[in-house]
């Protein structure tokens, strides 16, 4: 299991995280998929992400930062998406190696564990392999989510 620094959503039961840096407007883009698309916030800020067989589960936690969502329920989760502020919006699928560096800044390594860090290293390898990792560079708007959504639902 993985702990990301990220927002998740359930979205008609397929998953979504958006990831960043605090501020960057990970629970915002959450607000916005629930307010235009009516998909339920299962968490604004700490997501673990659980690999089984067919599916990466992303799973609501206790810790929510500074938004008030932590739902204790899981989704099987479709894609995660970096964001970024820009005054256009944008997306584009990651690949090779910025598919890593994006990801891997929003992952807590957990050095107290024995084996902590080789076991997070290999489950986050099966995530990068098997999920689709997009760069989202937009602006807070309902554009942002119709962009969203054709691209990765479509």
């Amino acid at each position: 299991m993985l702990q990301l620094h990220s927002s998740l959503i359930d979205f008609q039961g397929q998953g979504l995280m958006f990831l960043g840096p605090s501020g960057i407007g990970k629970t915002t883009q959450a607000e916005l998929w629930n307010r235009y698309r009516d998909a339920l916030i299962i968490n604004g800020d700490i997501v673990f992400v659980q690999e089984k067989e067919d599916c990466f589960l992303g799973w609501g936690t206790p810790w929510h930062g500074s938004s008030p969502y932590c739902e204790n329920a899981s989704v099987p989760v479709k894609a995660l998406v970096v964001l970024k502020q820009a005054p256009e919006n944008s997306i584009r699928e990651l690949t090779g190696f910025e598919k890593v560096t994006a990801v891997s800044n929003s992952v807590f390594y957990p050095q107290w564990l024995e084996n902590g860090m080789e076991l997070c290293l290999e489950t986050l390898d099966h995530l990068l392999t098997r999920l689709p990792v997009y760069e989202l560079r937009c602006r807070p708007d309902e554009e942002a989510v119709k962009l969203t959504e054709e691209t990765i639902f479509h």
